[in-house]
């Protein structure tokens, strides 16, 4: 079933939807105003929270942030940063009997 209101990138949403979930638990902030070109700043967070939120991700999602990586400004750059890095999930195989 899905999320009735949200009016997120249908792209953005579908493959990012772990981290705009965790984004948005973490900040409380309702997942309809994470907007791909909304800055960091205008939704609330400095630089160290952004920092300290790379390190909630890596610790999260068992990935590793380069640290030569400048830190992000927009929700899209922070995705862009990351999508790369997430763990791929297995998808069904065709032919899989659904339960």
């Amino acid at each position: 079933m899905g999320r009735v209101g949200t009016k997120l990138p249908l792209g953005f949403v579908a493959m990012n939807s772990d981290l705009i979930k965790l984004f948005a638990e973490t900040f409380g902030i309702a997942e309809e105003k994470l907007l791909p070109d909304a800055t960091l700043e205008s939704l609330g967070l400095d630089s160290l929270t952004v920092i300290e939120f790379l390190f909630q991700i890596e610790d999260k999602f068992g990935i590793q942030i380069p640290d030569q990586v400048n830190p992000p400004r927009t929700l899209d750059e922070m995705v862009q940063l990351i999508e790369p890095l997430m763990p791929k999930r297995p998808t069904d195989s065709p032919g899989t009997p659904v339960a």
